[in-house]
């Protein structure tokens, strides 16, 4: 998505948009279950677990007593249980490891028939009760971004990679196909934000050609390729799909889409909002960045990217914008809509195929973000001079509030104030 890129420009045929559109296509390249191009390297394949094989016992004898609770020995403070269940003494509470029982001479457990009513249980001592810390609730903040990572910061990144929750408001919108029979993988379309834990943001020319019922989106993920994240993604079905009203397919004017969800998303620290911005605020000027799963580099060359990766980036006013671009392919009377906004436009920095929808996002306080674009289209990507092109959300503001407003209300879902922040 951003390296220092080797460019490789493609005429596009004379009926073909003279765009890149940055949006995945069908591969199946990361998403699991079932997808097997490519095959996931970190997948490992398990055998038997070694250790003893369970003794069948054809005639059990009942170990519990009143109430199911095992029955207890050493003057109340043990219980009888599998041997197999009894390490040094002591009641084996995280499944790691089997014993080996030893009778008579150096023993580890105490085998007493008279207080243990079968054979093979052995008196141990009861684990110590632990009682569980009370999680403090998690109070939403739309816009805060966690530049440390979520509890953990992790060291070494070369390539821009995003610490993990450092974007909570990150979604990857995907859709579900049956490749085999009963078993449906998801396939990744676009990037998108979370704006309302009901209400996710992101480009039409992603999802204006599906119905809602193929459509899911996945918020908290991190690392598509696995499961180590200290908090869990979430994943949700889209209940409903509304374009803009004035979105057209083929220049990508008002390349706008809101996706209501059958669920909320339950915020966390990984899984949060994004602030909207006042209709045509001005963001010009400040820190702004961009985020996505797309590809690292323009071409055939390119891989799309397993952790998620971020990109500083700035604003470029409209008309320097259009200026840079009518130096392209698309000719000296290009004229950029002002559904669009700018930014980039230095060398092997920018945002590429696979990361359409997803935000670029504009630091407007100290650690508040609100939304200021969508990754829609470009010139190859990361070209020197010329600026990546995004869907206006300043200039879409209202429209994407008020219809938020009005589809939550007819869905009976609580409005709230997910997306408002207090301008400094």
């Amino acid at each position: 998505m951003w390296s220092l890129i080797a460019l490789v420009i493609t005429v596009a045929a004379v009926t073909a948009t003279p765009r890149e559109r940055r949006q995945a296509s069908d591969e199946c390249f990361w998403w699991e279950p079932g997808c097997t191009t490519p095959i996931d390297p970190a997948k490992e394949t398990t055998g038997n677990p070694s250790g003893p094989v369970p003794v069948e016992n054809t005639n059990p004898v009942e170990r519990v007593v009143e109430g199911g609770n095992y029955a207890i020995c050493n003057n109340g403070e043990g219980s009888c249980v599998p041997y197999y269940l009894c390490r040094e003494g002591d009641i084996v509470t995280d499944g790691a490891g089997l014993i080996d029982i030893r009778f008579g001479g150096n023993t580890t457990v105490t085998r007493s028939s008279s207080e243990c009513p079968q054979f093979l249980d052995v008196c141990c001592n009861n684990p110590q009760t632990v009682v569980p810390p009370t999680p403090i609730p998690y109070t939403s903040d739309c816009g805060r971004r966690n530049p440390q990572g979520v509890n953990a910061r992790i060291l070494g990144f070369k390539d821009n990679q995003a610490q993990f929750g450092e974007f909570p408001w990150m979604i990857a919108v995907l859709r579900q196909e049956e490749v085999v029979v009963d078993k449906p993988v998801n396939l990744y379309v676009c990037g998108g934000s979370l704006i309302h834990p009901s209400v996710v943001l992101t480009a039409a020319h992603c999802v204006a050609s599906w119905d809602a019922g193929v459509l899911k989106v996945r918020a908290g993920e991190w690392d598509t390729q696995r499961t180590y994240e200290l908090f869990p993604h979430q994943d949700r079905n889209v209940a409903k799909v509304v374009v803009h009203q004035g979105y057209k397919s083929g220049p990508l004017f008002n390349d706008f889409a809101l996706l209501f969800l059958d669920q909320p998303f339950e915020l966390a620290p990984n899984v949060d909002t994004l602030c909207l911005p006042n209709q045509d605020q001005n963001l010009l000027g400040v820190e702004c960045w961009a985020t996505g799963w797309g590809k690292d580099r323009f071409g055939k060359e390119g891989e799309f990217q397993n952790v998620l990766k971020k990109i500083k980036l700035g604003l470029t006013p409209n008309d320097k914008c259009q200026a840079a671009l009518r130096t392209t392919r698309l000719g000296k009377f290009f004229v950029l809509d002002k559904s669009f906004a700018c930014a980039g436009g230095e060398a092997g920095l920018d945002t590429c195929k696979g990361d359409g929808g997803s935000p670029l996002m504009c630091q407007v306080s100290p650690n508040k973000y609100v939304q200021a674009g969508i990754v829609a289209w470009g010139i190859g990507c990361g070209e020197g001079g010329i600026p990546g092109v995004y869907a206006n959300v300043p200039y879409a503001s209202k429209w994407i509030k008020d219809t938020s407003n009005s589809i939550l209300s007819q869905l009976k879902v609580t409005v709230g104030n997910y997306w408002d922040y207090i301008p400094s």
